[in-house]
């Protein structure tokens, strides 16, 4: 069994540009992922999809905040590198 692991994200350049621009007081970006129980359109079965999104670092606490809204964050590619959408 393997001991390694390599996870990348690709996220759009102009996206991420929007996001620290509209964000001038943040630190740095954090990218998170989240694994969850989804049924797609149209399937019988439910899967494990991985939601990747990275968002700013305001450096003010707001990390433990709970309840992100939409604008806070961008997604990312699920197939880097590059997007296939």
């Amino acid at each position: 069994m393997s001991h390694q692991c390599r996870i990348e994200f690709y996220f759009k350049a102009d996206e991420l540009a929007k996001l620290l621009k509209e964000n001038p007081g943040a630190k740095g970006i954090i990218v998170s992922q989240e694994i969850q129980k989804e049924k797609p359109r149209g399937s019988e079965h439910y899967v494990n999809v991985t939601h990747i999104r990275a968002r700013v670092d305001k450096g003010d606490g707001s990390l433990l905040k709970t309840g992100i809204t939409t604008d806070e964050f961008i997604d990312g590619c699920p197939f880097p590198p590059g997007c296939t959408s």
